[in-house]
């Protein structure tokens, strides 16, 4: 009779490799993953959680179960999902455990790597699990949310740092590029609102300019133009811009400010409206409940916004509620020299799409409510794209505001914004560990917004 041999299973080398490959894996993503050693019963070790900034240990730690298959579909596999079922002994030990327990599934056939919690079940189906493939994938956009396992809740300012490294801020700036000249004069008014009534009284007019102090200052020539009622005409002078622009009068930065909002809001008004009382620049409506389309591109794809919604009342289905426009809150900084535009995004809520809503205050609070960082973003790259004067090409016709049919002459265009390059942070903000930990970010993101009505004049096809 031949002796017995000693074996080893398949299923033994997988789950060896498995767990090699999984402690290869958060070795790579700068973390420590320690094994338990061959008296493991059902925890396979450990990954404590490393500062990735000043390499400092945390002290932080989750225990973890690999799973390994060879290949081969997990349950209910698709695209985008699949399903894993955790035996009920399994699941009351790692409940039991002081360390909060991930289990770690590894299919080597395509080398993929998941993770989830093992408390992350549904009630009432605790023992499954559902894992997103793009959301649950074991990566460094994964580690916030692993390390915020690691946390002790009843703990006040217990805490662990981000765990990731050099991710892009992009900045809500414009650098304005000025023109050469500006144009100063003496005026007999001492100032812009005493001047108003004149320059009503003529045929052609322009607000682009600051009355201060009886000395008058504008891009535009007032030579020629509406401008010389409100002018002393033979004082008019063209001067270098940077003697405004750069001085260190605060005088002078005050005309500065004022004759930037000013210009723009002159330059953008084929298209945009300013609202003085929360001075907000605004898409306009092109009609009376009329919604409109801005198709425009983000940070690669194209895209579009209704720009102006309009929005029913919840009770009277044939009543219009409520016109909802795309704004923002122009602020200009001087920075080294140089002027910029800050984009801070908003809204403007009107009855018809031109009268100011009377609860207009109320309405946008409720929607800063609901806005979440990817609206804003979006918010601040449509009208990064506007001001910029960018197109989508010559087969996308554009909303031009700068020289295009119908809109002011391309002389007019006197200020020109320049798109900031992204800034590299030295750590990554952890929006999704943080909107994982929130009680309210499932209801917060259950919020949406009522269905708009489907009139459309489209600015862009």
């Amino acid at each position: 009779m031949a002796a017995l041999m000693k074996t080893v299973t398949t299923n033994q080398l997988n789950g060896e490799f498995g767990e090699t490959l999984v402690k290869a894996r958060v070795m790579k993503l700068g973390h420590v993953f320690q094994g338990t050693g061959r008296m493991e019963t059902g925890i396979d070790g450990t990954i404590e959680f490393r500062d990735p900034q000043t390499g400092r240990m945390t002290g932080k730690m989750v225990a973890v179960q690999v799973k390994t298959r060879e290949k081969g579909d997990y349950t209910a596999e698709s695209d985008t999902s699949f399903e894993y079922l955790m035996r009920t002994a399994d699941l009351d030990y790692w409940r039991s455990s002081s360390l909060p327990v991930v289990l770690i599934l590894h299919r080597l056939s395509d080398d993929s790597f998941f993770w989830k919690g093992v408390s992350d079940g549904a009630p009432g189906e605790e023992r499954r699990l559902l894992f997103d493939k793009v959301r649950d994938r074991l990566d460094s956009a994964a580690m916030d949310r692993l390390a915020a396992l690691s946390v002790e809740r009843g703990r006040l300012g217990s805490h662990v740092p981000p765990m990731r490294t050099g991710e892009l801020a992009h900045l809500n700036l414009m650098r304005i590029g000025l023109p050469d000249e500006i144009f100063v004069a003496d005026s007999p008014f001492a100032s812009g609102r005493n001047a108003i009534a004149t320059l009503l009284a003529t045929e052609e007019r322009h607000f682009d300019w600051v009355i201060r102090g009886r000395r008058f200052v504008s891009f535009r020539d007032p030579r020629g133009t509406g401008l010389e009622s409100i002018v002393d005409v033979d004082t008019i002078e063209a001067v270098d811009t940077e003697l405004i622009a750069d001085s260190d009068d605060p005088d002078d930065e005050v005309v500065m400010i004022e004759l930037l909002r000013r210009t723009m809001v002159e330059q953008l008004s084929e298209g945009l409206a300013w609202e003085q009382k929360s001075r907000t620049l605004y898409f306009r409506a092109a009609e009376r409940y009329q919604t409109r389309k801005y198709e425009y591109r983000s940070l690669r794809e194209p895209t579009s916004a209704m720009v102006v919604q309009v929005y029913f009342n919840k009770k009277r289905k044939d009543e219009v509620h409520s016109v909802r426009h795309h704004g923002f809150n122009p602020r200009f900084e001087r920075i080294g020299g140089e002027w910029f535009l800050s984009i801070s995004p908003t809204f403007i809520f009107t009855e018809d799409g031109f009268r100011l809503h009377r609860f207009s205050a109320d309405l946008l609070a409720g929607k800063k409510r609901k806005d979440r960082n990817g609206s804003i973003r979006g918010q601040v790259f449509l009208f990064r794209f506007l001001l910029s004067g960018a197109n989508l090409g010559a087969d996308s016709p554009m909303f031009d505001l700068f020289g295009g049919a119908g809109g002011p002459a391309p002389a007019q265009q006197f200020l020109r914004f320049e798109t900031m390059e992204p800034v590299e942070m030295e750590v990554a903000v952890p929006e999704e560990a943080w909107a994982v930990s929130d009680p309210n970010a499932k209801k917060m993101k259950a919020e949406n917004d009522d269905v708009p009505i489907q009139h459309t004049l489209e600015i862009m096809a």
